[in-house]
């Protein structure tokens, strides 16, 4: 293992435990079948964040769009989270939700896994990923 591994792999176990010392912070779930069962429970679609511990950006990206939001609440009422980085033994359907680009978002319904959009795989604003989320929000009510 590199030490950017490491480096990487501590700063999101890092990010993870402060963001539960604070009461907004998103749920997520390590485990897609575990996170697809509670979806199917709960009638909640899913909001995949898939990162890899090569990307630098997959740790910006948690800081900047996921940790301490005010739409984090939302997020928790209205999806199941969940957090999968690629070089983990974490088993996903990963034909439906392939990618080379990291991170990338994908939000699918609790139903069938279908997409309820495009994934996401640039992050130029919150206010852009913000309309993506409350779209996929309007269109499966």
């Amino acid at each position: 293992m590199g030490i950017f591994y490491i480096m990487f792999k501590i700063l999101l176990i890092l990010i993870l435990l402060l963001s539960n010392l604070f009461s907004n912070n998103i749920s997520w779930y390590h485990s897609y079948e575990k996170a697809l069962i509670t979806a199917q429970k709960e009638k909640k679609n899913l909001m995949l964040f898939i990162a890899s511990t090569k990307s630098y950006n997959s740790n910006e990206i948690l800081k900047q769009y996921f940790l301490n939001q005010d739409y984090v609440e939302y997020i928790n009422k209205n999806f199941i989270s969940v957090l999968i980085t690629v070089e983990h033994k974490t088993s996903y359907p990963i034909e439906l939700f392939y990618t080379t680009s990291f991170p990338s978002i994908f939000f699918a319904s609790y139903r069938d896994e279908s997409y309820l959009t495009h994934p996401i795989y640039k992050f130029n604003s919150k206010e852009e990923f913000l309309n993506t989320l409350y779209s996929i929000d309007l269109k499966t009510k």
